[in-house]
């Protein structure tokens, strides 16, 4: 019997959707996250920079004091090295 009122009560929703208002809100929320990743981005490359300079500045100091304790061996090193790659590079 209430077949027919309930069949047609679903179908007469009328639901008002604005488009333009959900890509709006689409576009927000993709310039928000590139905004953040952008900036995290940064910081990380901020980070890895530091790091970097603090490794090389040990590494600077390792081998100042290793060529000024052992000179004789690490002009041996330099010039065994300095063959190595030349041979490499010039074949």
């Amino acid at each position: 019997m209430y077949k027919t009122t309930t069949r047609h009560s679903k179908r007469n929703h009328h639901h008002d959707y604005d488009i333009y208002d959900d890509l709006a809100k689409i576009k927000d929320a993709l310039a928000g996250a590139t905004t953040g990743m952008r900036d995290r981005a940064g910081e990380m490359l901020s980070d890895s920079f530091d790091d970097v300079r603090k490794k090389s500045a040990v590494i600077e100091k390792n081998v100042t004091s290793y060529v000024s304790d052992k000179p004789f061996k690490s002009i041996g090193v330099a010039l065994l090295a300095g063959a190595f790659l030349g041979y490499f590079l010039h074949k």
